[in-house]
């Protein structure tokens, strides 16, 4: 009987290491999909456009900065660069209207339910806070996308590592000059714009929220 164990041994081990390898494999690319893709594009304009109408808004303004993002423990101070480019963005579309401030659209957000436990925003919910805006959630980034989206009088929002080297932060193309694109960055306190190669000029993702046209 002793023998028989002992030659089951080698296959039961060999199904536990395969066990830990899905599960393994499994956890990298949940953690993969939380901080984002590790392959970025580096961003160059194909043709020139105003960044005028774009307001330099900060997450970290102390009018909305301690305020919750929904019911998570996260603040617009610390998590809220994403929200922020929204209202600029949104803001920049209509700018003879008023201003849609980063403070309002995380009411907004909040009141909607469109934020999950941990603060990240559901993409699909925020129709439910803004109705009458339209959604792009890209499935990659590109200059010719990029483009477009400006060209439409629309403006997107690219995930980016601080710096080209830091943490996940979000940026919103604002438009160009002579030297590449320009961006909103909602952790500069000096409320201008900056370069985009500021952060490396790299982008990870891509996604816009813009009103309806004819709104």
């Amino acid at each position: 009987m002793n023998r028989r164990r002992r030659s089951k041994m080698p296959a039961v081990i060999a199904v536990c290491a395969a066990v830990c390898v899905v599960l393994a494999a499994g956890a990298f690319l949940f953690l993969s999909h939380r901080r984002g893709s590790s392959k970025g594009i580096a961003l160059e304009p194909l043709s020139q456009y105003s960044a005028e109408q774009v307001p330099c808004y900060r997450q970290k303004d102390p009018l909305w900065g301690k305020d919750k993002l929904g019911d998570s423990s996260y603040t617009m101070s610390g998590s809220g660069c994403l929200t922020t480019c929204i209202a600029a963005a949104l803001t920049a579309q209509h700018p003879a209207v008023e201003p849609l401030t980063p403070g309002e659209l995380n009411r907004l957000f909040s009141e909607a339910g469109v934020y999950n436990a941990s603060g990240d925003i559901v993409w699909g919910k925020i129709k439910d806070a803004l109705p009458e805006t339209e959604v792009l959630v890209a499935s990659g980034v590109n200059n010719r996308e990029i483009d477009q989206v400006l060209a439409e009088g629309k403006y997107p929002a690219v995930r980016v590592k601080v710096h080209g080297r830091g943490a996940w932060h979000w940026v919103l193309i604002a438009g160009t000059d002579e030297n590449g694109y320009l961006c909103m960055d909602p952790l500069n306190g000096d409320e201008k714009l900056i370069p985009f190669s500021d952060h490396g000029g790299v982008a990870y993702s891509m996604r816009t929220v813009s009103w309806k046209t004819g709104e």
